[in-house]
């Protein structure tokens, strides 16, 4: 699994999540940056293993120089508790483990550019372009959530 491949247990809860802080693993991802935006989380925390952030904010860049427009990201990091919360609420998040459940994951709205929940066909067709490019890269792996209106992006450790 290209999740378990940066060196991250399994993150069960929020003390796990801390330690990979403090052992400098995880990086914060920022609210606001060219190209993103952070929408405000509840079911994830925002932390990522150092390239998915790096990987995240040159996406967010590409996306931005060719749009001038941002795009919105609705999760990050999960722990096993915050994925149990979810699932309340959520059928579509996985039953047990995720790649967010590493910290290398992140999901990428297609129904939100620039604080717009609406549908924009030409914004989510140059999104998807900068996944594919990224993909053909062997940078990530990503599918496109029907459900949850999200494209799930995991960063391969390249």
């Amino acid at each position: 699994m290209a999740s378990q491949n940066f060196g991250v247990d399994i993150l069960e809860n929020a003390k796990s999540v801390d330690r990979y802080i403090a052992k400098g693993k995880f990086v914060k991802v920022k609210k606001k940056s060219r190209g993103y935006r952070l929408q405000t989380l509840q079911y994830s925390r925002p932390y990522l293993v150092k390239k998915a952030r790096t990987t995240l904010e040159n996406m967010a860049n590409k996306f931005a120089t060719q749009t001038k427009s941002f795009f919105v990201v609705s999760s990050v990091t999960r722990t096993l508790e915050d994925q149990c919360r979810l699932r309340k609420v959520n059928s579509n998040a996985s039953l047990g483990i995720s790649s967010h459940n590493y910290g290398n994951s992140f999901d990428i709205s297609y129904v939100r550019f620039d604080h717009v929940l609406k549908v924009n066909t030409k914004l989510e067709k140059e999104l998807e372009k900068v996944l594919e490019s990224y993909k053909n890269l062997g940078r990530i792996f990503y599918i496109k959530e029907k459900q949850q209106s999200c494209y799930h992006v995991t960063v391969r450790r390249y």
